[in-house]
């Protein structure tokens, strides 16, 4: 399992740059629920919620902000809080990128990881502040968070069922992943009204199109992906009905709350 601190790439900004239209700033809260466990995975139990708020436009960048916190319970008893906190910006034309992860565990910071990372012909690499003196080679072809749910989007709404990239999000010092997305049918999803509150609920007759994203070790011989993500993405930059996959683990998101944000003009 890649373990609980992880980072979605599922969220952000979405439209390829000079391609299409910018899509909403929001922020969006998910209710998590532990869906199913192998006994290798020694959790009995699992909660939480998640809460991520992007912004920005392709002239100033975007923003991205998120908190994970879950609630989990052993197979002995005992109980933990953990506690992921992200902050990102990239650039318009997503040649940069800049990221803050903290992960805590209860009130007790475990780990810090910073830096700043930039796409450039020939010499691509991300500079880490904390832990400070590391550097990671990076592809040519690497793209960042943000370009590559723009992406995904886009592909979408062309009519695209598989998108193939390499992405860095910025969460660990030794790794970047090759990522695989198979894109479904658009159609419209069905909730419940009682189920969401805020401004979700226009969600209903929005299209979207379900999607599947495989994220792969660089170099992998068993052609078996580190973790899977699932979703419903919408053309206008939300995600619900989230599914996270981590092999002995899987966690359902529910969208709980929505709240489109003031949207800067680019």
């Amino acid at each position: 399992m890649a373990g609980l601190g992880f980072v979605l790439l599922i969220f952000g900004v979405w439209a390829t740059p000079g391609a299409a239209a910018e899509l909403a700033s929001h922020r969006a809260v998910y209710d998590l629920q532990l869906s199913k466990v192998e006994s290798s995975a020694d959790i009995a139990g699992l909660s939480g919620r998640m809460v991520l708020e992007w912004s920005g436009n392709s002239c100033d960048g975007y923003t991205l902000n998120q908190r994970l916190v879950t609630q989990l319970s052993d197979t002995d008893g005992g109980v933990s809080v953990r506690d992921l906190r992200m902050t990102s910006w990239e650039s318009g034309d997503g040649d940069a990128f800049r990221y803050e992860v903290k992960r805590y565990n209860g009130a007790v910071l475990d780990e810090t990881v910073s830096g700043f990372a930039e796409r450039t012909v020939g010499n691509s690499s991300a500079v880490f502040s904390e832990p400070d003196g590391v550097e990671l080679d990076l592809p040519e072809e690497i793209i960042f968070p943000s370009e590559f749910v723009r992406d995904l989007v886009a592909a979408a709404r062309s009519g695209k069922s598989l998108v193939s990239a390499t992405v860095f999000e910025g969460a660990e010092t030794d790794r970047y992943f090759v990522v695989s997305s198979f894109i479904g049918k658009a159609g419209t999803l069905e909730i419940e009204a009682p189920a969401m509150e805020g401004e979700g609920l226009a969600l209903i007759d929005t299209p979207s199109w379900p999607v599947q994203v495989s994220y792969f070790m660089p170099n992998d011989k068993e052609g078996l992906p580190d973790y899977q993500v699932s979703y419903r993405l919408f053309v206008n930059g939300v995600s619900a009905n989230m599914r996270l996959d981590y092999g002995d683990i899987i966690i359902d998101g529910t969208l709980k709350d929505l709240t489109y944000l003031e949207q800067d003009p680019c």
